[in-house]
């Protein structure tokens, strides 16, 4: 009875995969990853070959569950000992009602499933489908989960293969049925259960889509929407900057016509204030003026100081659209970061090297934002599944103009620079 077994653990490796994939997000690739984890699950079937123990079968799945989250996964490992131990609980609960459920019927003997292998067959796809429906729904419930909910008639499917194993079960125990009529009920269950796990898996990869679609799609808006605004912005500072630079040729003019200390020294003190006003961005990219004149003002804002040097390249080479969507995501992401810092220093700079234009973002930070050995710095936001994609919008945004993007944390500075180099020469 080594197939039924095998298959048995088969099921149960897919199962935690499917959640493992569902709840948590990885760097790395759904495949790959199946591939790694289905050798070392081997590794479990090998163990309750050789002991032939349940407890032996459990403690094993225990160590491969918690291995597979913390390893794959980058969990901690807290949540890692958590997910291993709801699935062991989830499996062999359902293992329990399912033998408990087959019983019935039959003296009450909880292990009539093992009186022949068509027996054991059915209770072993009887046992996954009830294990799948449990892990999924709970799946659902967990804040990082892919799957928001399962809809109503998704459980229509697991309902009705159930009753359905159940119902040849049922009818099998009290008939005696052939080689052919046993092959072709076993056959019959294994197309069932794979039709549930495809219809989960399925579902799982639409739901994910969807969300990715929302997330790209608010993200495009709000370039747009903060396009648009600079647009607003540089007008509003291009007229004001006018008047102030008129206003202060009026007060020049007045201050020479005027002999009153008093006045003069109020004249001094005006054209002094609007000199200040006057010291903005000239890069001779208007874009890239307005970006950098409202994260002056934002920083001000939140009393942070905001340091740039850009006189050697204003970056013209780069579309206004695009300019934002870099600019504006990798700002942003400084800010936020550098208001909970405890020196609260956000500093921008551009340069030439090998013909390349270099940005270069860096904020004040307490702690390493990559510490969990991810491939881009977490997101620090309340919201997790609907941010963090910035940063994406970066890197898709770069191969237009052969770029890339690489980031470094200063441990004894404490400092988070983000670096991004693009194609000076070609788009």
């Amino acid at each position: 009875m080594i197939l039924p077994v095998a298959t048995a653990h088969l099921c149960e490796y897919f199962i935690c995969f499917l959640f493992f994939n569902t709840v948590f997000h990885t760097e790395k690739k759904p495949l790959t990853i199946c591939s790694l984890g289905l050798i070392l699950y081997s590794v479990v079937f090998a163990a309750y070959m050789i002991f032939d123990s349940i407890f032996v079968n459990i403690i094993a799945t225990l160590i491969f569950n918690f291995i597979f989250g913390f390893v794959f996964y980058k969990r901690t490992v807290i949540s890692s000992a958590f997910c291993s131990l709801f699935l062991s609980i989830a499996l062999t609960s359902s293992e329990f009602i399912v033998m408990s459920v087959m019983s019935v019927g039959v003296d009450n003997d909880i292990n009539a499933y093992k009186t022949s292998q068509l027996m054991l067959w059915l209770m072993t796809f009887l046992s996954r489908t009830v294990y799948l429906v449990i892990v999924m729904l709970v799946a659902t419930k967990l804040p990082r989960s892919t799957l928001s909910r399962i809809p109503p008639f998704m459980l229509l499917v697991p309902i009705a293969s159930t009753v359905t194993l159940y119902a040849i079960w049922s009818v099998s125990s009290k008939n005696s049925m052939s080689d052919t009529d046993s092959f072709l009920i076993i056959a019959a269950s294994i197309g069932v259960f794979i039709s549930i796990l495809l219809t989960y898996i399925f579902y799982a990869n639409t739901e994910k889509k969807l969300v990715d679609s929302y997330k790209v799609q608010t993200e495009a808006e709000k370039i747009k929407t903060d396009l648009a605004y600079y647009n607003i912005l540089e007008q509003q500072n291009s007229n004001l900057r006018a008047y102030a630079h008129d206003t202060k040729n009026h007060l020049s003019a007045i201050k020479n016509l005027n002999t009153n200390p008093e006045i003069e020294i109020h004249i001094s003190q005006m054209s002094e204030s609007l000199a200040e006003y006057s010291k903005v961005c000239h890069s001779g990219n208007h874009t890239l003026d307005v970006v950098v004149d409202k994260y002056v003002t934002e920083c001000n804002i939140n009393g942070l100081i905001f340091e740039f040097d850009i006189k050697n390249n204003n970056l013209s080479m780069i579309e206004p659209y695009d300019m934002v969507t870099i600019l504006g995501n990798l700002l942003d992401n400084a800010l936020e970061a550098a208001k909970n810092s405890a020196q609260k220093i956000v500093s921008f700079e551009t340069d030439y090297r090998n013909n390349f234009s270099i940005i270069i973002v860096s904020n004040s930070c307490n702690t390493n934002p990559m510490s969990d050995g991810k491939a881009l710095p977490v997101t620090t936001k309340a919201n997790k599944q609907l941010h963090g994609y910035g940063l994406k919008s970066v890197r898709n945004t770069l191969k237009k103009y052969n770029g890339d993007i690489s980031f470094d944390y200063d441990e004894k500075e404490k400092v988070f620079v983000v670096t991004v180099m693009v194609d000076a020469v070609n788009k």
